[in-house]
């Protein structure tokens, strides 16, 4: 037998399958990670794709595998079809998609299971009452407490942790033979908080109908538009079960890491099947550890944030993906996929049941959905009766004739004030981090800038820091500026930080809470605010974007959008959309178990996306979107492909985007009706950590077909001292 083998090489040179024998008495099946010896390299590892029965290969020029580095398949034949499409979906190699199958420390291994030592009792019956007699004095009293006291433990309990008994005491029974030490697997738990079961609630007439839609629809792809508070998670509660009973496993994906101990408890209250946990804030540990409990069959449901979709389970049910409209699903690094993409092609492997949910879906995603690829399941109602909380706009310019320059308007104060009469809780969104935005000198105009990026540093007043919020680059405040000598230096801009300081000395009673990038820099800190702001030990959480995902926290009454101007002002055709989804989401925390108010602050109340946020109006702000975007020839309507450069030295970089630029007019040529536009330009933040950035973007009609050319063209084009990257309508037009 022969094997064909991937090696872990991501190089457009050895993107192909190389033929292996296979010794004799040597188990090898598809899937499985081998070492393998390969060119002038020593050894390499690679995966098996399969298996022949003869090679075209003379024997002597054929190598054999050195050996299996596991005793299992690492990949199941899914995840290597998977990788296929994820090769020709996104034109990279073959072994950079059979990478996203495995955690990476597992290749190279960097990371194996824990073991601890486990104190196990020897002997049983009689030879275990004689050693038991041994501990005892003449008169019957015991003569070795300690040493009796293990015992006991063992005998109620069996194998334990070394670590747990008394050392000294173990060491003498091990002696006497009446203990032994073994090694034993230990589980690192991402959460080890226990959880206690609760009852299935009954369901609402309108999710038994939506329920029943997915059970005996006949579809498999569905879009759930269900307002917030309408009980979405209780349908991927039910269709995850249905899963389960039939044999299948089911995945769950979330948008933020600060989302899954929500999650996760909640799935761990309603079923007893072991729940994987896969996200990138797991130790390598914790990650090999949930990785292997999916591959031994011990978890059939997996949660996680985006590269969870990747999760080795076997027989796939459903891939539900909550909060489907949220950017963190498409990838940072190369290849961009998008978790969406992903599951729908598993989906497709496994004719498994893909469920996309959201209060304000992606326009593209609706879109979609009208032209019948998702059947579209509409949830307009909260459970209970209760009403969608009342959204107040305030005029911030109003505020500012007023003479208040502060980010609480004269609104905002009073209800604050009297959501903190009543005992209840509020949640307060800026998306801005930090103290102030910016530096300047009221004099000459300097702007103090990061070192290594072309972007204003962020003053953090807690540490006294100006702060680079893309390299992580700090500097200490002047007080003088360097261009002008004078001691003009003011600090513009809100951010986090500020309003917390703000809403402490207005209301010093209060008990406050900061979710952003710098409250959340330890293992679990997300847990921890999670678990303390439920438990009301908080009356105010102050933060950005992740506080507008899926939280849901029965005290708060009181959400505000702080400046909705932020996100609309950003260069982008999707701000409308992103402006009106973070309104609805911060809005959809308030008056989940009561009734609740919105406090919507900005120096646009007439746009629209502020208009129908305010009556939580998506289908109305849906239509005067997709017809804007189809007048200007928009995604949907179009592509837009993104070539990015990036070199320290930018007469480099330059050049290379000249030649590009030469080498793309060949293959744009034949298709030139089909282009919109093509510009070449400086990246809007032109420098990041010393690497000068500029971009070619391309809009196009609608064409597969040259898309895939575009991709081609890109991957056998390189440049010496230059990275390159492609993405196609990026998350980030900038």
């Amino acid at each position: 037998m022969y094997a064909r083998v991937i090696v872990d090489i991501s190089h457009t040179q050895v993107d192909r399958v190389f033929e292996y024998g296979i010794p004799d008495g040597m188990e090898i099946r598809p899937g499985m990670r081998v070492r393998v010896p390969f060119g002038h390299m020593k050894d390499t590892e690679g995966i098996v794709i399969g298996l022949e029965e003869s090679s075209e290969y003379a024997p002597e020029k054929i190598k054999e595998i050195l050996c299996p580095l596991d005793d299992f398949c690492a990949l199941t034949g899914e995840q290597i079809a998977l990788a296929g499409f994820i090769k020709q979906k996104y034109n990279t190699t073959l072994a950079a998609a059979l990478r996203f199958m495995l955690p990476a420390q597992v290749r190279g291994g960097r990371v194996s299971a824990k073991t601890q030592n486990m104190v196990r009792l020897l002997p049983a019956g009689e030879a275990l009452q004689a050693a038991e007699a041994g501990l005892l004095k003449k008169d019957g009293s015991v003569k070795f407490p300690r040493q009796m006291e293990v015992l006991g433990l063992l005998k109620e309990k069996g194998d334990m942790p070394a670590s747990e008994l008394n050392a000294s005491a173990v060491k003498s029974l091990e002696r006497k033979g009446v203990v032994g030490i073994v090694q034993a697997e230990v589980a690192r738990m991402p959460f080890e908080k226990a959880v206690a079961r609760i009852k299935d609630y009954d369901l609402t007439e309108k999710q038994q109908e939506i329920l029943n839609r997915i059970r005996n629809g006949g579809g498999t792809r569905f879009l759930l538009h269900g307002v917030t508070g309408s009980g979405k998670t209780e349908i991927y509660i039910r269709v995850m079960r249905d899963c389960l009973a039939q044999g299948k496993t089911a995945i769950l994906l979330v948008p933020e890491i600060s989302l899954t101990p929500q999650t996760y408890t909640f799935l761990k209250q309603r079923f007893d099947e072991g729940i994987a946990v896969f996200h990138s804030g797991l130790s390598a540990g914790e990650r090999f550890d949930e990785w292997m409990k999916v591959k031994r069959g011990e978890a059939r449901i997996v949660l996680g944030a985006r590269s969870a979709v990747f999760a080795p389970l076997e027989n796939l049910g459903a891939i539900i993906i909550d909060e489907e409209h949220e950017t963190s699903y498409k990838a940072d690094n190369y290849p961009k996929y998008t978790a969406h993409e992903i599951a729908e092609e598993r989906c497709r492997l496994n004719d498994a049941i893909l469920i996309l949910g959201s209060a304000t879906p992606q326009v593209e995603t609706y879109y979609r959905a009208k032209q019948g690829e998702y059947e579209i399941l509409k949830m307009p109602n909260r459970l209970f009766g209760l009403q969608m909380p009342a959204v107040e706009i305030v005029d911030l310019c109003s505020e500012l004739k007023n003479g208040n320059r502060t980010a609480i308007s004269g609104r905002l104060y009073d209800e604050l004030e009297d959501t903190l009469a009543k005992g209840k809780q509020a949640m307060l969104f800026l998306n801005r981090r930090g103290y102030s935005t910016f530096v300047m000198c009221r004099s000459c105009g300097y702007v103090v800038k990061c070192d290594s990026c072309d972007i204003t540093m962020t003053y953090h007043k807690a540490q006294d820091i100006l702060k680079c919020h893309y390299c992580g680059r700090t500097k200490s405040p002047e007080t003088v500026c360097p261009e002008c000598g004078k001691p003009h230096l003011k600090y513009f801009g809100t951010g986090t930080q500020q309003i917390e300081e703000q809403v402490k000395d207005l209301f010093p009673q209060a008990r406050i809470l900061r979710m952003d990038l710098d409250t959340m820099g330890t293992k679990d800190a997300h847990i921890k605010l999670f678990e303390d702001f439920a438990a009301h030990k908080a009356d105010i959480l102050i933060g950005t974007q992740m506080i507008t995902k899926g939280f849901d926290f029965r005290d708060v009454t009181l959400s505000a959008i702080l400046a909705a101007d932020t996100m609309l002002n950003i260069p982008d055709y999707r701000s409308a959309e992103r402006t009106f989804s973070h309104i609805t989401q911060i809005a959809g925390r308030a008056g989940r178990k009561e009734p609740g108010t919105v406090i919507l602050q900005t120096y646009n109340p007439a746009h629209y996306a502020v208009r129908y946020a305010k009556y939580h109006d998506y289908e109305g702000f849906y239509n005067e979107e997709i017809a804007l975007r189809e007048m200007a020839q928009l995604p949907p309507f179009s592509t837009y492909v993104q070539i990015q450069f990036s070199g320290e030295k930018e007469e480099q970089v330059i050049a290379a985007v000249k030649d590009f630029i030469g080498k793309l007019k060949a293959v744009l040529l034949p298709h030139k009706r089909g282009i919109i536009s093509i510009r070449a330009s400086e990246a809007a933040i032109k420098r990041i950590r010393d690497m000068e950035r500029y971009h070619i973007l391309i809009h196009l009609k609608n064409d597969e077909e040259l898309v895939g050319q575009i991709y081609q063209l890109f991957n056998q084009t390189k440049y010496r001292n230059v990275l390159t990257g492609i993405d196609i309508n990026p998350a980030n037009m900038a």
